[in-house]
């Protein structure tokens, strides 16, 4: 793949270049991408395919870096780019006259996102008529949908690595998916949000028919939450479904004060590795390598090999999410986190998978022994740092050991570190987010998913309407 890019030695050239001019470290980043939409209401709306090619260059000299991109790959463009990059660096290394380079030796480990059907051996047709099922199959399901807005995307993308060290990693990253965007109405209300159905592979996901009645199981979940009470507000127990729920309100209310970056900027866990800074009963992990899972990937975008990291292991403080400058500021190892949105972006530390592991606690029993509280379903958008607000997009009232009706409109708030502490149950099973979704962050927008176990919180601050 190296070869679709640049030759070897003309890339060892400006890795040279880069060291002789006084870089501790350099790094090539290569990157061809295709992405296709296609938008549908009743029929075609519209079809953009776009090509992304271009590359970036990084350089480290001591704490310092700079990083800097083009989309001209040609050895003069490189070149340019580098002298430009090397003038750019406030410290530089001692280096020899004559710097070289370790040969490059390409690793290859297994994929854990194989694909079989690529997306562009699939014709246009194939692709509409899949969004042609899901409009005969939804539309005019109920009678309270006014408006169904569908999309497909797949994304096709080669990356490419290469470094001073002689690394050398190519990776091939494919995406599926269909997007959902209905709106409905009710005399008294209308809901409308975009629900994406989305895999890590090629066409091949689409040939079991799975996506249809993944879009009729969204259309009735809104259908029921249109008329569902206002939930009440106050401070409550409350339970998280296992899967988005859980994994969304760790990767908000904690996980981005993991990533090196808001180490280094002294966030909330600096320093707090090997002490308490959660309930006995957690255990959160973040793993690129996880399976057919959204966030995985061979390589991370710096060409380390993926890996699982426990962050929190019951309870205890045991690691950060590192890139390789992160690494350097904080004295400690890389974690395989560096990742960016493409060429014209530099690395950082960011989440991938990230899930609460499962604990020894029976699911039912959180909630048979609850007096009164509120059980999320299905989580909605939401910010996070040191406070979180997450929008509990399905929920119902616990009612006497109960499940009673279902309400809406409810925001939950709080502090993560203090939330955290007050976990009092984790289910035995661990339930996978179906699909996957974006965080966007300092390297642009990336596929993550959030995952876990069902768990309690003994209380949680309510807001929204009924606040």
């Amino acid at each position: 793949m190296i070869d679709d890019f640049i030759n070897r030695s003309d890339c060892a050239f400006i890795l040279e270049r880069a060291i002789k001019g006084g870089a501790g470290f350099a790094e090539l980043y290569f990157e061809d991408r295709d992405e296709l939409s296609i938008k549908f209401n009743q029929n075609v709306k519209g079809i953009t395919k776009t090509h992304i090619y271009g590359a970036g260059l990084y350089l480290i000299s001591g704490l310092q870096t700079v990083y800097s991109y083009t989309n001209d790959t040609s050895i003069e463009s490189l070149k340019s780019l580098c002298d430009k990059s090397v003038k750019l660096l406030l410290q530089k290394q001692e280096t020899k006259d004559n710097p070289t380079i370790p040969q490059f030796i390409l690793k290859d480990i297994v994929d854990p996102n194989p694909v079989i059907e690529f997306p562009s051996s699939i014709q246009y047709q194939d692709k509409i008529k899949l969004l042609l099922e899901v409009n005969k199959a939804c539309n005019g399901l109920y009678n309270e949908i006014i408006n169904l807005d569908l999309t497909y995307f797949d994304t096709d993308q080669k990356v490419v690595i290469v470094n001073s060290r002689g690394l050398l990693a190519e990776d091939r990253r494919v995406t599926s998916r269909v997007r959902l965007f209905p709106t409905l109405t009710s005399p008294d209300d209308s809901i409308s949000y975009f629900t994406d159905f989305t895999r890590p592979a090629g066409f091949e996901v689409f040939k079991d028919g799975s996506y249809i009645g993944y879009a009729q199981k969204i259309l009735k979940d809104m259908r029921e939450n249109l008329y569902a009470d206002t939930a009440p507000g106050g401070v409550m127990p409350v339970i998280l479904e296992g899967g988005g729920c859980t994994g969304t309100f760790f990767h908000e209310a904690c996980g981005h004060q993991f990533e090196s970056q808001t180490i280094v900027n002294k966030g909330i866990f600096a320093d707090k590795i090997g002490t308490k800074v959660a309930s006995d009963k957690v255990t959160l992990i973040d793993d690129g390598t996880m399976p057919n899972s959204y966030g995985s990937s061979k390589f991370d975008d710096e060409g380390n090999p993926r890996r699982k990291n426990i962050l929190i292991e019951n309870g205890i403080m045991k690691s950060y999410l590192c890139d390789r400058i992160g690494a350097l500021r904080l004295n400690t190892e890389c974690t395989g986190s560096g990742r960016r949105q493409g060429y014209s972006f530099s690395p950082a530390a960011r989440m991938s998978n990230t899930y609460l592991d499962k604990g020894n606690d029976d699911p039912d029993e959180m909630i048979s022994s609850l007096p009164s509280g509120l059980f999320v379903t299905k989580m909605g958008g939401g910010s996070g740092g040191e406070e979180f607000t997450l929008a509990a997009q399905t929920a119902f009232i616990v009612k006497n050991g109960k499940i009673d009706k279902q309400v809406k409109g409810a925001m939950l708030l709080g502090k993560g570190v203090e939330t955290m502490q007050k976990i009092d149950r984790v289910g035995n099973t661990l339930i996978k987010e179906d699909g996957g979704g974006f965080c966007g962050s300092i390297s642009g927008l990336l596929p993550t998913t959030t995952s876990g176990a069902r768990m309690r919180v003994t209380e949680m601050l309510i807001g929204g309407k009924g606040a």
